[in-house]
């Protein structure tokens, strides 16, 4: 499914260039702060019960059941207080043009609240194929009518029509092929399981909040004091960097949740998984971040158009913090694993408490002073919690360190060569870049730091290739 979701990021991004080049710069912004009342309440619609159904050892049927009971419910009355306050809500994030959009983006949080549950089970059951399909599928849909729509010229509204279609999809997979509709399978009503499944997931939902309470804040921040325009140059330099990477690290994180929670009681063993884990990850995200940030000024100017380079900067200092934000997610997915979720808790704070300072102080400069805020509180939140790491599994955090230098070796490689050879390749285009200079950066300094971290780690490249090849056969030998 890794594969898959790398290859759907690849089709989004190169679909959100066409977009970026069709509509104004503003309609993202306002789409962009709509979403902000959006994802927080679809947040609350959940209050951790999908964590919780992974967790839990009670019959599968009777917690999804009564699961699904409590987040249908919540989503739709989330669904109608937006409704409601849909002016207020507008005039809070300082622009009355996302009145409208938020009105039809408002039954995005019911149709959430609907699949929350079957999206679970796909992934308790780790049927991650079907996974895939739902994914692929509504990747596919939103960009198909997303570009469809702006080259008809419905402006904005592309954005919100594909928005809601994909939405629809997604819930009508999740319930087709998610076997036997247990969910919707009536339980006599268990109270005390109801009662520890909501303790263990507003634990759960403790850490979500505060981690997203972390997101909130800086795109608030922009939206009310800045204005739609600067969000849209710093939600699309957040979408190219840290979404880019969480889609990755999203699927990892699938994976090994359930992996993690079946090692829970063998602590040695689940640290070489961790590390290995993590290890992996940096194999992946190091180069993806670092070699954005070094080719950010030519790619942004050639591909996306001068009216979008003011994300340059930004989109810079979002590149680095990509790279420490899904390192310390994986100790996220472990803490979980291990039934220890208060330690998100703890960590989110750390992260709100430093980011809500630097954020005031760093407001006056701009968009590039909130990304600078986000980059502190991140490394100083992935400290913590190798400090956290530390009470679990002793001696980990220690080790963390050794399992990503070689990618960060390999990587300041890579950036040093692209860095030297970008003005001859600059000449060689006729003094000004083109998309196939900039691919050809991207491609030398790919091949550069894939050529050192073989030389320097190479039993750990030769390791994850036997599993990919591995994978592959064993897909290719299944019966039909």
């Amino acid at each position: 499914m890794g594969g898959v979701n790398i290859a759907l990021r690849a089709i989004t991004m190169v679909s959100s260039v066409l977009l970026m080049r069709v509509l104004d710069v503003d309609d993202f912004g306002i789409v962009g702060a709509a979403m902000i009342v959006l994802y927080t309440t679809n947040l609350f619609a959940g209050l951790g019960l999908t964590f919780a159904l992974i967790q839990s050892q009670a019959p599968r049927g009777q917690v999804a059941f009564q699961s699904f009971v409590v987040t249908s419910s919540v989503g739709a009355v989330l669904c109608l207080l937006i409704l409601a306050n849909i002016n207020p809500l507008a005039a809070l994030l300082g622009k009355a043009e996302i009145a409208p959009i938020l009105a039809w983006l408002a039954p995005l949080v019911l149709i959430g609240g609907l699949a929350m549950v079957p999206e679970a089970l796909l992934q308790k059951q780790m049927l991650f194929t079907r996974m895939s399909v739902v994914v692929i599928a509504g990747e596919l849909t939103y960009v198909g009518l997303a570009l469809a729509f702006a080259y008809a010229g419905f402006g904005i509204w592309s954005l919100v029509y594909a928005a809601l279609t994909k939405s629809v999809l997604i819930l009508v997979l999740d319930w087709i092929l998610t076997p036997g509709w247990e969910w919707i399978t009536p339980k006599p009503w268990d109270g005390k399981l109801m009662k520890k499944l909501l303790s263990f997931g507003l634990q759960s939902t403790g850490g979500g909040v505060t981690t997203f309470i972390y997101s909130l804040i800086d795109n608030f921040t922009v939206t009310r004091w800045l204005g739609t325009t600067q969000l849209s140059y710093y939600q699309k330099s957040f979408d190219f960097t840290s979404r880019t990477v969480d889609g990755l690290n999203n699927v990892i994180s699938a994976v090994l949740l359930p992996s993690y929670a079946q090692i829970q009681s063998e602590r040695e063993r689940l640290s070489r998984a961790y590390l290995k884990s993590l290890r992996l990850i940096s194999f992946i995200i190091v180069p993806v971040t670092m070699g954005m940030l070094i080719v950010a000024p030519e790619m942004i100017v050639t591909f996306l158009t001068d009216k979008w380079s003011p994300m340059v900067a930004p989109f810079q200092i979002l590149c680095v913090a990509s790279m420490i934000k899904p390192l310390s997610a994986t100790t996220s997915v472990l803490f979980t694993s291990v039934g220890h979720p208060g330690y998100n808790f703890r960590a989110g704070l750390v992260v709100i408490v430093v980011l809500v300072p630097m954020i005031v102080l760093l407001l006056p400069y701009g968009i590039v002073g909130v990304a600078f805020a986000v980059l502190i509180a991140q490394t100083l939140g992935f400290g913590y919690n190798m400090f956290q790491v530390t009470r679990i599994l002793e001696n980990t955090a220690s080790r963390m360190p050794f399992a990503i230098a070689p990618s960060l070796v390999a990587a300041g490689l890579m950036m040093l060569v692209v860095a030297l050879i970008e003005i001859p390749v600059q000449s060689l285009a006729g003094g000004v870049h083109t998309p196939w200079s900039v691919a050809s950066l991207i491609v030398i300094g790919g091949a550069v730091y894939m050529t050192t971290l073989t030389l320097i780690q190479r039993s750990s490249v030769k390791e994850i290739v036997d599993l990919l090849l591995n994978r592959f056969r064993s897909k290719v030998a299944k019966p039909t």
